[in-house]
């Protein structure tokens, strides 16, 4: 069996899709009661766990756990929802709870999420594994809210997974570093990125404003494309530690907007593109994964070009995917 936490969230909901199509015995876990009716309704066990109480996880199974994916997280986009002492409660001593799950239970594989907050500036431009540490905190709308919490809870997470499979608690210890997601479902399209205001303005054939001289690059990566490689760690043997899975290749946001004008634009009237060049970049830095390490451990590479996962970004629009209420 493999236990899935924050199986309602948007990387959660894809990889519990995945894995049941694959043969896979999953528990889907939650913190609320969301998914309760979506996963049982098609026959998949849900146990609703708030991981920051470590004793509603004597719910969960004792034996026959092969792995745990560690999903669940407070976001960083929710700043002005939530105190520091609640991302560290969570995102910290919750990673630390699921691990104590895990010696009790016999569990020797844990397969953790973490963003690429911990490296959001750095100056290289190409991120690898071995990239030293450097990030730094931003502020919500209101000026209130900040991440650093969200950060260091993360970190001291992935350093908790570390630290286990130094003292034997597990054996394999993965942390995937990855890069902004695309997907339909993601919990941003909620707060009007500027990622979701094109493809919004693309169906209705408006015109798509690009600010700036536009050279930035991203590593930005499909959300199907991540679970491919959380699918190839659950079938992985010996490896361990920290891993980029990101597309490998930067995109500026002109080269986004014409993938999403060429996918979902009217064939007969597409968005133009605006250049505003006395406009300055909303993105300032740079960034690229290094996904060898990946390729090679794990035999994993993305599938998706962007073209291809905003086709089916469309695609799964419209057959209507449930984005769950958390």
């Amino acid at each position: 069996m493999i236990v899935v936490t924050g199986a309602t969230g948007f990387v959660g909901r894809y990889l519990i899709d995945r894995l049941v199509r694959d043969g896979f015995d999953v528990l889907a876990t939650g913190r609320t009661k969301a998914g309760e009716e979506y996963y049982e309704k098609g026959g998949i066990p849900f146990s609703q766990v708030d991981i920051a109480k470590a004793e509603t996880l004597e719910k969960l199974p004792k034996q026959g756990v092969d792995a745990v994916v560690h999903l669940a997280a407070l976001l960083s986009i929710d700043v002005a929802q939530w105190t520091p002492e609640q991302y560290v409660m969570t995102n910290a001593l919750g990673t630390y709870n699921i691990l104590e799950y895990c010696r009790k239970s016999s569990v020797r594989k844990v397969v953790y999420a973490m963003t690429h907050s911990d490296v959001n500036r750095a100056t290289e431009q190409v991120i690898t594994e071995e990239t030293p540490r450097q990030f730094g905190s931003t502020r919500d709308a209101t000026g209130h809210g900040h991440t650093l919490p969200y950060i260091v809870a993360k970190i001291a997470g992935q350093h908790f997974i570390e630290g286990c499979v130094q003292d034997g608690t597990i054996e394999q210890g993965i942390t995937f570093r990855f890069p902004g997601l695309r997907g339909y479902g993601s919990r941003d399209s909620r707060y009007t990125t500027v990622f979701h205001q094109f493809i919004v303005k693309a169906m209705k054939s408006q015109s798509i404003e690009i600010w700036g001289d536009h050279k930035t690059v991203r590593d930005v990566l499909y959300v199907k494309d991540a679970v491919s490689a959380i699918v190839c760690a659950l079938g992985s043997d010996g490896v361990k530690g920290l891993y980029n899975i990101g597309s490998g290749k930067g995109l500026t946001i002109e080269d986004e907007a014409r993938a999403i004008i060429k996918a979902f634009s009217p064939p007969d009237k597409p968005s133009q593109l605006v250049y505003r060049p006395d406009i300055e970049e909303v993105r300032k830095r740079s960034y690229v994964f290094d996904i060898s390490k990946a390729h090679r451990d794990l035999a994993w590479k993305p599938s998706y070009t962007y073209y291809e996962a905003m086709l089916d970004y469309k695609q799964e629009m419209e057959r209507g995917y449930f984005d769950l209420e958390r």
